[in-house]
């Protein structure tokens, strides 16, 4: 078992079909951005040069999210390329019981592995949805640490 950041937001699990769009708008425009400033260090005029100028950049990059797996529509896996790290953000609004010492109610919970820049992806998302409620953060859920943000 690994160490994962995770957040949830306090709302009802219904909103799921209104938050799902800001957090892949939010990834989108996180990772293009990303990818636009490391295009530009290496000195390409754009985002597609960079990316088939070899296969590493191919390998190491996605222009946005790459895909959006779910078996159920009960939770989601969006998976994308950033600098090197395959990410895959779980999310799932199935799991109300959970963490429900930090806030008894409905929730949509949001799960990335804890390396890289999960961080930064997650307080990205956090602002792409803080519409919608409450929202409680922790780095490393193996301390259940969770802050309201």
């Amino acid at each position: 078992m690994g160490v994962d950041t995770k957040m949830f937001i306090a709302t009802k699990k219904e909103n799921i079909l209104e938050v799902m769009p800001k957090v892949i708008k939010a990834i989108n425009e996180w990772q293009r951005f990303e990818l636009q400033t490391a295009s530009e260090k290496a000195g390409f005029d754009n985002i597609l040069q960079f990316l088939f100028s070899s296969k590493e950049n191919k390998d190491n990059w996605s222009n946005g999210i790459s895909n959006i797996n779910t078996y159920d529509f009960g939770s989601f896996n969006i998976n994308f390329r950033f600098n090197g790290e395959s990410r895959s953000l779980f999310i799932t609004h199935t799991c109300s019981n959970d963490y429900s010492d930090i806030y008894d109610g409905e929730k949509i919970i949001f799960s990335l592995s804890s390396w890289g820049e999960s961080e930064e992806i997650m307080m990205f998302i956090a602002e792409a949805i803080k519409e919608f409620g409450d929202i409680y953060y922790t780095h490393n859920d193996c301390d259940n640490d969770f802050k309201q943000i």
